[in-house]
């Protein structure tokens, strides 16, 4: 075997950049098809690739890891939100590509492997060495002893983003506390600045800031409620979802933010509408391209009993991270699994560079960051605590259930109160 423990863990930091881009659609689809099929009646054997990370660097580390095996790569980037609908359906009539990456968390994963159309990596892992190279814990050995997966992506978390000249503009500083924020608010809002922009129609947003006021609130409610040990409707989560009330109460998102997308309402930040922005570390770069020394980080506030270094929230659990399939229908199965497995390492290679934590050991040296990418690794190895999102620790089903809920949440059509109480009996049944 590899040489290394296999199993599965959850690493720190990541960046990453969203680049809007079109979607590839039926026909571009076709038109792709055909052209790989051409390809392989020159003899020359192709492998297709769906991608919805928008960072350069995926398209950048696919082509160079197709010229190091030597296949041509028909390589397609789907806008994250449009991806989630393509992958769910070609999943169902087995209309993958070769290779595709997957978003983290049991609600995406577990899909793809029930469909039995993803082929076991062992082997290529083995024989060609490279299983090896990989750090402990960091590849998914699956029940039935198979690996499915490699990683795409370092694990991301919860960052709260500020506009510098605007907090200059109010002459505010960021906020240490819950008070400095409900404060924070109300002086962006009596000036006429959104306070805080948010992407509601997408839910994730919304979703993730709740996780990250109830783990403030108490870092081990969540672990404690889902093991039986505690109630949903205990007092973190109650008093979390009052926070989540009074800011909707207090106009601290922008008008109409229930059915902002969340490109939309990023934009509002970045050109200088909005103060605040709750979003993934994995936008730091497309962030401070865009926004430069207008970009503001900070911890996130000390917005209940626990310190700001208690936890944080991570955008995928240690057995659901972001990942690459092969399709094990694939024409060219042996030669796509040869790519998948090169082409997370050359990523593992770009997040070394950049000065982040990789998966995998890596000859690569590392990178200069920036002032705001740096004071984040710093507090992020400070951190006692990520805590996986909850909607990744859940099922499909009751994931997308679970949002809806906390949309309702938002929309103010539940007190906190109703929505404890209907999380208490979703999340207790889902057990």
């Amino acid at each position: 075997m590899f040489g290394k423990k296999l199993g599965v863990v959850a690493a720190s930091i990541a960046l990453s950049s969203v680049v809007l881009s079109a979607c590839g659609g039926a026909n571009g689809n076709e038109g792709a098809t055909q052209n790989q099929d051409a390809k392989a009646a020159e003899g020359k054997e192709s492998v297709s690739l769906w991608m919805f990370d928008a960072d350069p660097m995926y398209q950048a580390a696919a082509e160079a890891t197709a010229a190091e095996v030597g296949v041509d790569l028909n390589y397609e980037y789907i806008q994250d939100e449009t991806y989630k609908t393509k992958i769910s359906v070609a999943l169902a009539a087995n209309e993958l590509p070769d290779v595709f990456q997957q978003h983290a968390g049991k609600s995406y994963r577990t899909p793809v492997l029930q469909s039995k159309t993803v082929a076991p990596l062992n082997d290529t892992l083995d024989s060609t060495g490279l299983g090896a190279k990989f750090l402990d814990n960091q590849l998914v050995k699956e029940e039935d002893g198979n690996i499915y997966s490699v990683p795409s992506n370092i694990s991301t978390t919860l960052v709260f983003y500020y506009n510098k000249k605007l907090m200059s503009d109010l002459g505010a500083t960021p906020p240490a506390t819950w008070d400095d924020l409900q404060a924070l608010v109300s002086k962006a809002g009596d000036k006429g600045i959104i306070p805080i922009a948010l992407g509601g129609k997408e839910r994730w947003q919304g979703d993730l800031l709740y996780n990250l006021l109830v783990a403030r609130q108490d870092v081990n409610a969540f672990d404690n409620a889902i093991k039986g040990d505690a109630k949903f409707t205990d007092a973190p989560f109650v008093d979390a979802a009052k926070q989540v009330a009074t800011l909707v109460s207090s106009n601290a998102f922008q008008k109409g933010f229930l059915g902002s997308a969340y490109l939309d309402a990023q934009e509002l930040f970045k050109n200088d509408k909005a103060l605040i922005w709750i979003d993934g570390s994995f936008n730091f770069g497309a962030l401070s391209k865009a926004m430069g020394d207008n970009l503001g980080y900070i911890a996130f506030p000390k917005t209940g009993a626990e310190d700001v270094y208690s936890a944080t929230i991570g955008f995928q659990n240690s057995a659901a991270p972001y990942s690459l399939f092969v399709n094990n229908s694939s024409k060219h199965v042996g030669k796509a699994k040869e790519f998948a497995i090169k082409l997370s390492l050359k990523l593992n290679d770009e997040f070394v560079r950049k000065g982040l934590p990789g998966y995998a050991a890596s000859e690569v040296k590392s990178e200069s960051q920036n002032e705001q990418l740096s004071a984040y690794a710093t507090d992020i190895s400070k951190t006692a605590k990520t805590q996986a999102m909850w909607f990744g620790l859940l099922s499909a089903d009751t994931g997308q259930e679970y949002r809806d809920m906390t949309q309702q949440l938002y929309g103010g059509n539940l007190t906190p109160e109703e929505y404890t109480a209907q999380l208490e009996t979703l999340l207790r049944s889902a057990e």
